[in-house]
């Protein structure tokens, strides 16, 4: 006599889904969920978007009205977008920049321990909300998806890129276009983070190049890093792969400053 999983096969699909929702709910029992802040515990159906009621409210989402081009956003103002002073200046080398959030605590204690700690655990949750924002569902479709390059003493010291990282997370169905070698940080500067204005442009004038020119011409990118500070290290990106021939670069990033 046969099987019965062999004569219907959704009894197998059942019992696949019936496991696999078990071990889920016993994960769930034994490592709770937790809000990525302050680690009290959530509830089942919260594990996409691990953030407590209170310290969700505690988050800046940017929104518009904000500068067609570099995404700075006008806080104290309504109205549509429209672009900064430094975007009418054309010293932009992208054509859009976007970020989920602004720089702001307690995101930017979250991003300092995924970029320095390697804590990978609110990445599904930031995944979710980037698809939850309207004004991030008019940038452009990728051919090639590339995150910011660190130089390889940086990468060596931390053992990982975070914008890498990022970009696997916040574009997990297009895994097969995230080009890692396609874009090289070949020359040691000072953090960025320790010098402000005009430093951070001279100190990066020249620091990236294309490694694969054949793979560049004509292809619509998005770039990827973790925080937009002044724009100076995506720009000078966008910058090297504009004239190796892409035909558009956009910018996406976790968060941006305030300004």
């Amino acid at each position: 006599m046969a099987d019965a999983n062999s004569v219907n096969p959704e009894n197998n699909l059942l019992m696949k889904s019936g496991i696999t929702g078990f071990f889920h709910a016993l994960k769930e029992l034994c490592f709770p969920s937790s809000c990525l802040i302050c680690n009290c515990s959530l509830e089942y159906q919260t594990n996409e978007f691990l953030f407590c009621k209170n310290c969700a409210e505690q988050i800046k989402l940017t929104s518009e009205p904000l500068c067609n081009c570099c995404g700075k956003p006008f806080l104290h103002a309504a109205g549509d977008n429209h672009y900064c002073s430094n975007c009418l200046a054309g010293s932009q080398h992208f054509s859009k920049a976007r970020a989920i959030f602004l720089f702001c605590d307690p995101i930017k204690t979250i991003i300092h321990q995924l970029k320095y700690n390697g804590k990978t655990t609110g990445l599904k949750t930031f995944h979710h909300i980037k698809k939850s924002l309207p004004h991030l569902n008019d940038m452009l479709v990728p051919d090639l998806i590339i995150p910011v390059p660190l130089h390889k003493k940086r990468l060596q010291e931390r053992g990982f890129n975070q914008a890498l990282i990022l970009a696997r997370y916040l574009f997990p169905q297009q895994r097969k276009i995230i080009q890692q070698n396609l874009l090289e940080r070949h020359q040691w500067t000072p953090p960025q983070t320790s010098l402000n204005g005009q430093a951070r442009r001279n100190n990066l004038k020249n620091s990236f190049r294309v490694i694969n020119n054949n793979q560049i011409p004509g292809k619509k990118i998005l770039l990827i890093d973790d925080v937009f500070t002044t724009g100076t290290t995506v720009n000078e990106c966008a910058k090297v792969l504009k004239q190796t021939g892409a035909l558009e670069v956009q910018v996406l990033t976790l968060a941006r400053v305030e300004e």
